[in-house]
């Protein structure tokens, strides 16, 4: 495939980030060489618009990226939000009630801004690592404006009571994923990635264009499926990589480069 008729969509945590949370130089190098020989590259990212501002400037994205798990879609350009989903306003009791229920547990909410409840080890040391402006809050009644997405931090709670709790109490236009060790995740009912990128291509007017996709977690299996390629990095969970066409390199070894060499190829 020449790049000038692909579309690439990268996750980042663990696919296009190394275990330091750094990009490498080389598949740094390899999506500049990309999108200079015309090839369409963006993100499908759990983080928010502020979240990942200064990932959009270091690869130099010009097109929409793909945010909150695929609950917004963001013209950094622009600075316009192209796409949303919103939760509904049941959502807070519902998160009300799974904070009652375990007190220890963390809690961000993410609109356009940052919102931090009850704010654990784990959340300090991601918001620390990543620079963030966030804005602390003892009630989540506290955020006016629309809900995009809800995380919860687990690293202070018994994480099977909490998984077998919101399985047992699931909410009605809702999705929750697990999206790391620590992590849960709420959004909107029938939000994905994979919808997401479908939408995506759509607004760019690249649906001619072939779609490829690669990542490693359970937030990343509706793209890589949805994907005409679909990759996934050597340390991806098993089902992810069943789910793949190609696994390529993990995420400490260049899988982001290595998957558009592939792509050349093809």
């Amino acid at each position: 495939m020449k790049p000038q008729q692909t579309v690439f969509v990268s996750d980042m945590d663990d696919t296009l980030f190394n275990d330091r949370k750094q990009i490498s130089a080389r598949n740094r190098k390899a999506i500049q060489e990309f999108q200079k020989a015309g090839g369409v590259f963006t993100v499908a990212t759990g983080r928010s618009i502020v979240g990942f501002s200064p990932y959009q400037k270091e690869l130099e994205i010009r097109v929409p990226v793909i945010l909150y798990n695929g609950s917004c879609i963001y013209d950094y350009q622009k600075k316009e939000i192209l796409w949303v989903r919103e939760l509904e306003e049941n959502v807070k009791d519902y998160v009300q009630e799974i904070m009652k229920q375990f007190p220890l547990l963390g809690v961000q909410i993410m609109t356009r801004k940052i919102y931090s409840c009850h704010p654990t080890p784990v959340c300090k040391e991601y918001i620390e690592r990543e620079h963030l402006s966030y804005i602390e809050i003892s009630d989540i009644r506290e955020v006016k404006e629309p809900w995009i997405k809800v995380e919860f931090i687990s690293d202070l709670v018994d994480r099977e009571k909490l998984n077998t709790y919101i399985t047992g109490h699931p909410l009605p236009g809702c999705r929750c994923i697990d999206t790391g060790e620590y992590s849960l995740e709420i959004v909107k009912e029938g939000v994905s990635k994979g919808d997401a990128v479908l939408r995506f291509r759509k607004i760019i007017k690249a649906e001619e264009k072939k779609l490829c996709c690669i990542g490693d977690h359970n937030n990343d299996y509706e793209m890589i499926r949805v994907a005409d390629v679909g990759f996934a990095v050597k340390n991806a969970l098993q089902h992810i990589k069943n789910e793949a066409d190609i696994v390529v390199a993990d995420n400490e070894h260049d899988g982001v480069a290595e998957a558009i060499e592939i792509m050349k190829q093809l």
